[in-house]
Parts: C-alpha cells; structure tokens; sequence
C-alpha cells in the first residue's frame, strides 16, 4: 500500500475513471457529489480562481486506487497569524464530505495510511480542517478512535443537521398519511390550489443531456427571482454548466421546473444513486410564494423517487423549518480541525482552545456554541 499527495491538475486528470469506479463499489461513498468530475469542477471554478491548489491524498497498490482524500491547499488569517491549511473544496456546492474507500479494503487500514502521509507532509500544513463529516460514516468515526501514539490536537465542530425522508409505505398516499395533520393538509390545499391552474401549470423534468442547458437557465431564472436574488459567487452558474451534462449523462442529475404559463415559478437540481435523492437546489419565485411553488416541486420529486424504487429523499443541507415538517429523521454532521506538533500549529490550537475563550470571558461575550469537544495532544 503506496500513499502519495497530488499537487498538480496534470496528475489529477488520469484518476477520473478509478475515482469515479471506487466511489461506487461502496454504498457510503456512492453520491455523486463524491465523483472525481465533482471534485474537478470545484476546484477549477472555486478552488484555482482563490489560489489554492490541488491537495489530494491517494492510496494506491501497484497500478489500483484504493482510497482518496479530496482536499485543496489554502491559506488563512487568524489571531494575527497567517496559516496554511489542507481542507476540502467547500463553496457551499457539496452537502457534505468524505474519504473514499475500496470496498474490497479495511477502511481503517486506508485511513490510517491517509493520516500518516498527511502528518509526513506536516510541513506544508498547519491545520486540516475537514468539514461537514457525517456522523454516520466510518471516516468520522476513525477521527474519534482511540490512538495509541496520538501527536495531534483536534476540535470537533458542530456542523449541518440535514433532515431526509425515509420512505413510510409503497405509495405518496402512505408518506402523507405519516406527516403530521397540519402539514399534511397544508399540502394537500397547495396541491388543490395548483391543480385548478389547469393547463396553464406544468412540471417538467430534465435528465437527458440534450435538455441540461434549458434546465439550468430555467434554475438561475428563479435563483434570482427568489428570496436569495443573484449568485453571492458568480462561479455558480459555470460550475453547474460545467459539471451538470456528466452527471446527467450517467444518470446521477436531473433538474425540474414548475411552470405557470410558460414561466418557472421554482426549480430544483436533484442528484441521484441507486437508493437516495439528494435535493441540492429548490428555489422558488417570491411572487409566487401564496402558491408553494416549492411544496409543489418537492411533491412531484417524490412521485419520480418512489416510481424509481428509491427509498430516502435527502434535504441536504441546512435544517430550515420547511424541511424538517417534511421530513421524519436527520443526519449530523461534524467538522474536524486537526493540529500536528509544529509551533505555529501548536498555537493555532491554544489560540482556539484557551486564548480566545478566555478573551470572551474577560471581555464578556458568548462563546460560541459550535464547539463539541476537544481532544488534547
């Protein structure tokens, strides 16, 4: 078992079939929003454009990849002190993050090989930060293992709270019937409502590749019309550009639209695998919004998602209000900071640990309430 680190985009480009094949061998990893395209895409429209650069741990035997930590090389600023930082390529497009094991392995073998290159290359880092972990996955478990020989400091952060759907029943009736009495007949007066549209309303969805450009433009459209208005990064519609007709070719996006005489009034970018839909994006026109155009988008998503088989329907994302009504389970998620033994790390760590409670305490301000514990070296 070889571990290396990948620097440049030039050895980043031959391992999209390996990625992408590995991801799918193990039902955890199998999202696409794990894929090497994904990853790729991030980095060139968010990663590159800030200056960062490709940090991408592999674990590989002979010629076959067996794990992948997708992360970038950044830097920051923080208590006057200028860091590096080894972290995933966050720009809020992911829903969470991983690493990435062949299903034929021990994971904790990989990630054990995983951690010793990154602290073998600990003269290039300061902190790892690995952001929005899932609870239920085994990577964030190993974080929180036992350690015999541990020379690291690490916080745990508090991250999203994603509410999903775990299908009740074979039909949309018998989700229904589950949800709560006021929720359910919100619904169901939305749907009246929609209905008596008639022929001026229509939902349509696009999943071939010859429709993704319609698509989008009709996602963008209600992205500035709802209550977010333009693109804070005016990457997104590139990367979405960029990334969407791969995902769409393999089966793993579609997007949706709500009509009313001709005109999108929400739209939906939903990501897909053999079990889950993972509802990335549904948004709606704020003129519009007596109507839940939204509710009515989401209605029909889970029409297609029980038609296919499929038996989880994934917010994603932050825990608004709405979803939660909708949903009837959640998975937590926590964010790794990692600190190896180097003097500027070292204070990083106290920094975040000691000094800046303190200061708080003194000056009489709250503490943040993300913190859910911290494991010393």
């Amino acid at each position: 078992m070889q571990t290396r680190i990948i620097h440049s985009e030039n050895e980043l480009l031959p391992l999209r079939d390996s990625w992408n094949a590995l991801i799918k061998n193990r039902p955890e990893n199998d999202m696409p929003f794990f894929s090497w395209d994904w990853f790729y895409c991030s980095f060139r429209h968010f990663g590159e454009p800030e200056g960062r650069e490709p940090a991408v741990v592999v674990v590989e035997d002979a010629d076959r990849l067996l794990g992948v930590l997708p992360l970038v090389r950044g830097k920051r600023k923080s208590s006057g002190i200028n860091y590096r930082t080894f972290e995933f390529c966050n720009a809020g497009t992911a829903p969470r993050h991983s690493a990435y094991v062949d299903a034929s392995v021990e994971h904790e073998a990989v990630f054990s090989a995983i951690r010793d290159r990154l602290f073998t290359e600990r003269k290039l880092w300061d902190m790892l930060e690995f952001s929005n972990v899932a609870e239920t996955a085994a990577f964030h478990d190993f974080w929180l293992a036992d350690n015999p020989g541990k020379s690291f400091g690490l916080i745990r952060l508090r991250g999203f709270s994603a509410p999903f759907i775990e299908r009740p029943g074979k039909t949309f009736a018998d989700y229904l019937g589950s949800l709560a009495g006021p929720t359910r007949k919100d619904i169901q007066r939305h749907l009246k409502r929609f209905k008596d549209f008639g022929d001026a309303k229509q939902v349509r969805f696009f999943d071939k590749p010859e429709q993704v450009a319609e698509g989008l433009e009709f996602l963008f459209e209600v992205h500035r019309k709802s209550w977010k208005g333009e693109f804070v990064n005016q990457h997104y519609p590139a990367f979405y550009r960029d990334l969407t007709p791969a995902l769409v070719e393999r089966g793993e996006a579609f997007l949706a639209a709500a009509l009313l005489e001709g005109k999108p009034i929400s739209a939906g970018y939903v990501l897909q695998n053999g079990d889950t839909y993972f509802s990335l994006i549904n948004d709606h026109d704020i003129q519009f919004r007596d109507l839940a155009p939204g509710t009515m988008l989401f209605v029909h998503e889970m029409d297609r998602l029980i038609d296919g088989g499929r038996k989880r329907f994934d917010f994603c994302g932050t825990a608004y209000d709405y979803k939660e009504k909708l949903a009837n389970n959640k998975t937590e998620h926590s964010t790794f900071q990692i600190f190896h033994g180097g003097w500027k790390s070292r204070f990083l760590f106290s920094a975040k640990t000691k000094w800046l409670p303190l200061l708080r305490k003194i000056l009489k301000k709250p503490q943040p309430d993300d913190v859910i514990s911290v494991a010393p070296y």
